[in-house]
């Protein structure tokens, strides 16, 4: 099937005495055009200075000639004969020419524009502009090839790294970067990054609350997570403060430092639930709510029947959002009514972490780490395109 999409392509080739910027070009244009009009070429002559095809088909009279202009590197088409006669409106699904370069060459633009171009969409594209279609793994090796060549190496930039903590301290003094790698194998385990514009701003502007969470890096081959510690303004707008790429949420890459006393919220991940009380003995861990009905539902709730299971969750929230001992008590007092069960299970996970009525310190309201899992996916899509432009 025919495409209008191509008609622009196949406009790119048109006359005699039109000039490309070099061999190479004209080499990219003349493949566009014949996957678009869906024949093939065989070379007739093909060096540094001339180059001349005809139609695959002997019979078919198709031919072009183009050769250097004076002493290069521009070439200029000198004849061309567009005339058909083998079918050539008759395409396939497929198509010869399109090789790992060509859908390099073809993606390199839109991979600047969008970044997070994905193998799918490219094959979506290409069928739709060029009326053919291209294997998956064909559109995402080209996609690996075309972001190389536009950003290098992302493995080799992890070497920019020192220099790019060299300059950040030159240029924000009072910042704290801290690049730790393995000292055996030298590869990459930590990234720390506060800026002291950040750090000030949660001195003067912030309630004295860290929201604690990580998420995956998953948009490359490289993996780790992004650790980011983040505060409410006052605007209420999440404020990042710091945050770490690591290889992997453990005790040791949860690191965070401040002489004010502060309430941490977190989501009891790896590590955290451990580092918090040794780094900061005197201070307050709260539990993202969120993740304590999760929990709930899945290791005590789901036994249940819909219409209990519901009853139960809506006391359990009467637990967590009691402000005073004695709404507390009284809902304590609800669940060991209902099940026995469900009051063991509040009683052994840490309640007075999650329970506002319980919790020591101040909670300002806040009950879980939900907003701020924006800021680390914000993160790891930043980070994930920051290694190639280092």
């Amino acid at each position: 099937m025919k495409f209008q999409c191509w008609r622009n392509i196949v406009g790119r080739i048109h006359s005699v005495g039109q000039v490309f910027i070099s061999k190479e070009q004209l080499h990219i244009e003349l493949t566009n055009y014949v996957i678009a009009r869906g024949f093939n070429w065989k070379y007739l002559k093909n060096d540094s200075v001339r180059l001349t095809v005809r139609c695959y088909v002997d019979v078919c009279p198709w031919r072009l000639h183009a050769s250097v202009v004076r002493e290069g590197p521009e070439f200029a088409i000198k004849s061309l004969n567009t005339i058909h006669s083998c079918g050539c409106d008759i395409m396939s699904d497929g198509h010869p020419r399109t090789s790992k370069k060509w859908v390099v060459n073809v993606v390199k633009g839109k991979l600047v524009d969008k970044p997070t171009y994905r193998a799918s969409e490219m094959m979506r594209d290409i069928r739709r502009d060029y009326g053919i279609s291209i294997p998956y793994h064909q559109a995402w090796w080209g996609k690996e090839v075309a972001v190389s060549s536009l950003y290098g190496d992302f493995r080799t930039s992890y070497h920019m790294l020192n220099w790019y903590s060299e300059r950040a301290l030159q240029s924000n003094l009072g910042s704290v970067l801290s690049l730790e790698v393995d000292p055996e194998t030298q590869r990459f385990q930590r990234f720390f990054i506060c800026f002291q514009a950040s750090a000030y701003g949660f001195e003067v502007g912030c309630r004295p609350m860290l929201f604690l969470d990580g998420t995956h890096i998953k948009q490359h081959r490289v993996q780790g997570v992004i650790l980011a510690a983040s505060a409410l303004n006052g605007n209420n707008v999440l404020f990042t403060v710091a945050y770490s790429i690591t290889d992997s949420e453990t005790y040791d890459n949860w690191a965070l430092l401040s002489d004010r006393r502060i309430a941490f919220l977190s989501d009891r991940g790896k590590g955290l639930k451990e580092a918090i009380p040794d780094i900061f003995p005197n201070e307050h861990h709260g539990y993202c709510f969120q993740h304590i009905m999760q929990n709930f539902n899945d290791q005590c709730a789901r036994r249940y029947a819909a219409p209990f299971k519901k009853l139960l969750r809506k006391i359990l929230q009467r637990i967590a959002y009691a402000v005073t001992e004695q709404e507390y008590q009284d809902a304590m007092m609800a669940t060991e009514l209902n099940s026995a069960d469900a009051k063991e299970w509040v009683l052994r996970n840490d309640v007075d972490h999650w329970s506002h009525a319980c919790f020591p310190g101040q909670r300002f309201a806040s009950s879980n780490t939900q907003a701020i899992c924006c800021i680390t996916f914000f993160h790891s899509c930043s980070y994930s395109w920051a290694l190639h432009l280092l």
